[in-house]
């Protein structure tokens, strides 16, 4: 009985992962695609500067 609760538990969390995952991937990629542009734009500004 233990193992098939601890296999239930188990089975619920990676169903709750991949639901989650198939929510916010999209708006978490955007906006670590932001973050990356923001960042290559001011290194390429202070390389710019020391030129």
């Amino acid at each position: 009985m233990k193992n098939v609760a601890k296999s239930m538990m188990l089975i619920g969390i990676g169903v709750g992962a991949t639901m989650a995952y198939q929510k916010y991937s999209k708006p978490v990629m955007k906006k670590m695609e932001k973050f990356a542009n923001k960042t290559m734009k001011k290194m390429n500004k202070e390389l710019e500067e020391m030129m």
